[in-house]
């Protein structure tokens, strides 16, 4: 075998073995990301239309009972699973779940999602470890526009170490070292460990637009960068920011 191959195999050794229960749309673009990131993801729904959605896509997925703690313990909760995300389309069914889940497996990482402040109380005592809510961004429902990136870098993120992240809007002023600049050339994840997730680009109105759309778009006095990334890199980029204006 050669380095590369050994490589390979060496890499899908150390992937964490993801369980995606959710094949809606969130789920799949989770699924997507995770997986191109070299992780070992699977997914399960108790809906055979949103399986064979997921399985033409190519991904590995199959259709279980999700009431039944012995199909739970059969795909990897309370064994194999590193991480378990609830990604279902329902708040109650998601709740349901995490108390399932929890009780099968008590160290088990699960996040979950939720626009809704009651449901997120919920989910965390139902035993959810992270719930990501979309809405925190303030004035701009992303949630119902979005292409799910928000959703998927935020949780693949918090999986992954960055437990104390924050998600802000920049405002880009003339003579900061963001005026001018293309969205796809900002280098923020290398600089500051933060995120571009969009922006509001004042020139095609007021909706995010996000950082996978294939426009460039520059940075021009008014617009609004809106990134995530944990607090400390926050300071440091606020702090370069400032000195720029001076």
């Amino acid at each position: 075998m050669s380095n590369e191959a050994d490589n390979k195999v060496d890499k899908f050794a150390r992937a964490k073995r993801i369980l995606i229960v959710g094949a809606g749309a969130v789920g799949l673009e989770v699924a997507r990301q995770l997986t191109e990131r070299g992780e070992r993801v699977h997914i399960v729904d108790d809906q055979e239309s949103a399986v064979e959605k997921a399985r033409a896509q190519g991904f590995y997925v199959e259709r279980i009972n999700l009431q039944d703690d012995g199909e739970l313990k059969r795909v990897g909760i309370g064994g194999e699973a590193d991480v378990l995300f609830a990604l279902l389309d329902e708040d109650a069914s998601n709740v349901f779940l995490v108390i399932s889940a929890r009780a099968l497996a008590p160290e088990l990482p699960i996040v979950s999602i939720s626009g809704v402040h009651d449901t997120i109380e919920r989910l965390h005592a139902a035993g959810a470890t992270k719930v990501i809510d979309p809405y925190r961004i303030s004035g701009y429902k992303i949630y119902e526009r979005m292409h799910r990136p928000l959703i998927a870098e935020t949780l693949e993120h918090t999986v992954f170490g960055k437990v104390n992240l924050d998600i802000a809007e920049i405002h880009v002023r003339e003579g900061c070292f963001l005026h001018g600049k293309y969205l796809d050339e900002l280098s923020l994840e290398e600089r500051y460990d933060l995120i571009v997730l969009g922006v509001v680009d004042r020139e095609f109105g007021d909706h995010l637009i996000f950082a996978t759309d294939p426009k460039r778009h520059r940075m021009d006095s008014g617009d609004v960068l809106v990134v995530i990334g944990p607090e400390e890199a926050f300071r440091k980029f606020h702090a370069d920011l400032n000195v720029d204006e001076k």
